[in-house]
């Protein structure tokens, strides 16, 4: 019985509550972008069939004069060339400036104990984003991107209040993200997609917490966005991502105190800027 008790407190906890939260949003994220794939999948093959039905009755209506002979040594350089510009035209990238929002909180821990009603902030900021992507089909794309490494300081709240900035952190995030692109509407076209993130710790500055050593770890996200044609080339794209990513840290505390903390950054990520194809 008193096993059984303490098992649920486990399960109850602020620290497992957390976790089960975060837990649930990745599903659900994950979720939502698979349903988001396989509806883009699905409505691309119906596009692509009818295309091909198109075709079809149009060159059964109007047969085309039989062409030349070519030989098959002028052949290869051609179908060389028209396949080296398809492969080309799939390739893009973008550029722009970003906002993180973060949407913070922590698990803090000292000789096995959460401290209650501790938790933490993290300060926004903003910084310069580049993507390079592909184009898998007509309306499928997929990407990395990446950013300025930022900066956020991470101050104590809560109960912990009193030791304000507990570190800074140095963060290299790169996020892998698929997305379906829907038809044009008024000349801007909308997508919506999803993938993973990853957090690259590049360097800790210590505040309150001393020998401050932060982990990589990665998170799930969920991406929606639009585009809009400027020129052949270029297009000016408006994008929102959000991040579910948390990072596990340890030190101590008043030089001999061991510390350990999950900290959560979840940003929200709005950017703005300019999409390159390659043609």
């Amino acid at each position: 019985m008193r096993t059984w008790i303490n098992f649920i407190m486990r399960m109850n906890s602020p620290y497992r509550v957390g976790r089960s939260r975060k837990e649930l949003r990745s599903h659900i994220a994950v979720a939502a972008c698979s349903m988001i794939f396989c509806a883009g999948i699905l409505t691309d093959r119906v596009h692509a069939q009818r295309d091909l039905e198109i075709t079809s009755k149009a060159r059964s209506g109007n047969p085309r004069k039989p062409a030349p002979d070519v030989s098959e040594t002028d052949a290869a350089p051609i179908e060389s060339a028209a396949a080296n510009t398809r492969e080309q035209k799939r390739w893009f990238a973008r550029f722009g400036i970003v906002a993180a929002a973060y949407h913070p909180g922590a698990s803090i821990r000292t000789n096995g104990q959460v401290i209650p009603g501790s938790t933490a902030s993290a300060s926004s900021n903003f910084t310069t984003t580049f993507e390079v992507g592909y184009d898998v089909t007509k309306n499928i794309s997929a990407s990395l991107c990446v950013g300025f490494p930022p900066k956020p300081h991470i101050d104590g709240r809560g109960t912990v209040a009193s030791l304000g900035t507990l570190g800074k952190v140095r963060y290299g995030p790169a996020i892998f993200t698929g997305y379906y692109r829907f038809p044009r509407v008024a000349g801007f076209r909308p997508y919506a997609g999803g993938g993973a993130a990853y957090a690259i710790i590049l360097k800790e500055f210590d505040g309150a917490v001393t020998q401050l050593n932060a982990h990589n770890n990665w998170g799930s996200v969920l991406q929606v966005g639009v585009e809009r044609g400027l020129t052949r080339k270029l297009d000016l794209f408006v994008d929102f991502k959000e991040v579910w990513l948390s990072v596990n840290a340890d030190g101590f505390l008043g030089g001999n105190v061991p510390v350990k903390a999950r900290v959560k950054l979840d940003p929200s990520l709005i950017s703005v800027g300019i999409k390159f194809h390659f043609r």
